[in-house]
C-alpha cells in the first residue's frame, strides 16, 4: 500500500490560513483609515463594518484551521471534535454579519439615492419658488403704481374740475375789460395744468411686456401643487392633485395663473391643520376650464367673505405674498372668473373659470399679457 505524505498539504493550509488573517487585518486597517477621513460616508462606514465581518472570519476559520493541525501533531485529535461545533458556530456567525451588513448597506444606498433625488427636487422647487416670489414682487408693484395713479387722479380731478367750472362761469360774468378778468384767466391756465397732469396719471397702466398664448391647464397645475406639497407636508397636510384626463387649453400666461394658484393653495394649506386635506381639482365645464380648490380647515367668516377680494380693506388669512385682491385681478386679465364659498369650521372652496377661446385676450387693466 503505497502512502501519500499530508505535511505539504498542511504547510500550505496552515500558511494560508495566517494569509488570510493578515490580509483581512490589512483590509480592516484600511477601511478603518477611510473612516477616520470621512467619518459621515456611508461607503466608508460600509467597508468598516464588511472588512471587520472578514477579519473576524478570517480570524476564526483560520484559528481554527491552525488548531486543528497543532492539536492533530501532538495526538490530541480527540479535543478538537469538542472544539469543532465551536468553531464553526462562530464562522457561521460571521457568515450572518457580512449577509446582514452587505443587505443593510445595500438598502442604506437605495435611501441615500432617494434622498439625493429629493434634495434635488427641493432644490428645483426652492428656485421656482424664489422666480415665482420675484414675479409675485413685479406684479405687486406694478399694480400699487397703477392703482395709486389711479386713485390720486381720481382725487384730483374732482375738485379740478369745480374749481374749472367755477372760473369759466366767473369769467362769463366779467365784462372784457375787467381787471380781475386777466387774473382770472390765469388761474384757468393752471387748473388746464392740473387737468393734463390728472390726465397723464389716469393713462398709467401695467407695462405691456408680453402676450397671451395657448396653454394647457394641468400642467401648471400640477407645477403649482408641486410647490405647495413641502409647505403641506410640514403642516402634516395631504394636498391632493385630481387633474382631468383631457387637456385643458385655454389663452393666458403661465406665469401668472401658477402665481394666483400658488397662492391660493398657499392659503389652503395655511388654513388646514394636521390631518385636514387640501384638494385642486381641474376640468371641463360648459362655463370653460374649471379649477376647484377645496380644504376642510377652519374656513372663513361671512364678514371676511364679503371683503376678500376688495383690494382697500386688509384680510389676513395667514397668507403671504400676493394677496386676493391681485388674484382675481389675474383672473380677470384672463377674462375669467373666481369665486369663494366658504363655512367655518367645515372648510373652504374656491372656484376658478378660465374662458377656452382663442386669440388675444385684452386684459381688464388694457394691457396684453403673455409668456
Amino acid at each position: 500500500m503505497i502512502s501519500i505524505s499530508m505535511l505539504p498539504v498542511w504547510i500550505f493550509d496552515f500558511a494560508g490560513a495566517l494569509a488570510m488573517i493578515i490580509l483581512s487585518g490589512l483590509c480592516l486597517h484600511h477601511a478603518l483609515a477611510l473612516t477616520r477621513a470621512d467619518r459621515g460616508s456611508p461607503l466608508a462606514i460600509f467597508l468598516l463594518w464588511f472588512c471587520g465581518a472578514i477579519f473576524a472570519l478570517a480570524l476564526s476559520r483560520s484559528s481554527g484551521h491552525i488548531l486543528k493541525h497543532l492539536l492533530t501533531f501532538s495526538g490530541k485529535e480527540d479535543l478538537w471534535l469538542v472544539l469543532a461545533p465551536y468553531s464553526g458556530s462562530i464562522n457561521s456567525m460571521a457568515f450572518i454579519v457580512i449577509a446582514s451588513v452587505t443587505l443593510f448597506f445595500n438598502r442604506i444606498e437605495t435611501i441615500m439615492e432617494r434622498m439625493v433625488q429629493d434634495r434635488e427636487k427641493i432644490e428645483k422647487n426652492s428656485q421656482d419658488l424664489f422666480r415665482l416670489n420675484k414675479d409675485i414682487e413685479a406684479v405687486i408693484a406694478e399694480r400699487t403704481k397703477a392703482g395709486m395713479a389711479l386713485r390720486i387722479a381720481h382725487e384730483v380731478r374732482n375738485p379740478i374740475t369745480i374749481i374749472g367750472g367755477m372760473v369759466r362761469r366767473l369769467l362769463n360774468a366779467y365784462p372784457p375789460e375787467e381787471e380781475g378778468r386777466l387774473k382770472l384767466t390765469h388761474i384757468l391756465d393752471q387748473a388746464r395744468k392740473l387737468e393734463n397732469l390728472v390726465s397723464k396719471f389716469e393713462a398709467v397702466r401695467p407695462e405691456s411686456k408680453k402676450i397671451f398664448a395657448p396653454l394647457n391647464l394641468n400642467p401648471i397645475v400640477a407645477e403649482a401643487a408641486e410647490l405647495l406639497q413641502a409647505e403641506a407636508r410640514a403642516k402634516e397636510v395631504s394636498l391632493i392633485p385630481a387633474l382631468s384626463r383631457i387637456p385643458l387649453f385655454f389663452h393666458g400666461n403661465s406665469s401668472l395663473i401658477k402665481i394666483a394658484l400658488a397662492h391660493l393653495l398657499r392659503n389652503a394649506v395655511n388654513a388646514c391643520t394636521k390631518g385636514n386635506t387640501v384638494i385642486i381639482a381641474t376640468e371641463m365645464t360648459s362655463a370653460g376650464c374649471q379649477v376647484k380648490i377645496t380644504d376642510d380647515g377652519r374656513g372663513i367668516s361671512g364678514e371676511i367673505l364679503e371683503v376678500i377680494f376688495d383690494p382697500y380693506r386688509h384680510v389676513n388669512r395667514q397668507s403671504s405674498g400676493l394677496g386676493l385682491p391681485y388674484v382675481k385681478q389675474i383672473i380677470n386679465e384672463h377674462l375669467g372668473t373666481v369665486t369663494v364659498t366658504s363655512e367655518q369650521g367645515k372648510g373652504t372652496t374656491i372656484l376658478i373659470i378660465l374662458p377656452t377661446h382663442l386669440g388675444e385676450l385684452t386684459g381688464a387693466a388694457g394691457g396684453i399679457y403673455a409668456i
